[in-house]
């Protein structure tokens, strides 16, 4: 049975930067605040989560924005077998008021810094995954993904 890992993500541009998680281990680069969803959570409850415990900002959660697949069995060498099969549900957040992103007290092993990036410098820095040019059109089209919640749906009778 093949497992996929469910990874909520938070993705908030203000003043066209965007904030991203930096990390040094082996050199630096960055990721978008988010993580693994975990059990009794949905996955904006998972993406509020995970953006205070990486930046210890509070935001409202708000559409799906992207959506990346990293299927390790459709990559040609790049990475190993044994990596695991994922789907990154990012979604557009914002800072609540009075809200300020910073680097929690005990941060993830070898993250090192919260920064606000601003979109025309996202090609000058090493973003996993490499959604930069996504971000980049996204912050111009604002095309959403609206999530459909089943608890909120009207229940029918068979």
């Amino acid at each position: 049975m093949m497992h996929v890992r469910v990874r909520c993500t938070g993705l908030i541009i203000e003043n066209d930067s965007v904030l991203l998680v930096e990390y040094d281990d082996n050199g630096i680069h960055y990721n978008l605040p988010g993580g693994g969803l975990e059990q009794g959570e949905t996955v904006k409850e998972g993406v509020a989560r995970e953006v205070l415990e990486e930046t210890t900002a509070e935001v409202t959660v708000g559409p799906l924005a992207l959506v990346y697949e990293m299927a390790p069995h459709n990559q040609s060498g790049e990475y190993r077998e044994e990596a695991p099969h994922g789907i990154h549900l990012i979604f557009e957040c914002k800072l609540k008021e009075g809200s300020t992103p910073q680097l929690p007290i005990e941060p993830d092993l070898h993250q090192t810094a919260v920064k606000w990036v601003p979109l025309h410098d996202l090609d000058s820095i090493l973003l996993f995954p490499n959604i930069k040019n996504e971000i980049k059109a996204y912050a111009e089209n604002k095309k959403n993904i609206e999530l459909v919640e089943d608890h909120q749906l009207e229940r029918q009778v068979k």
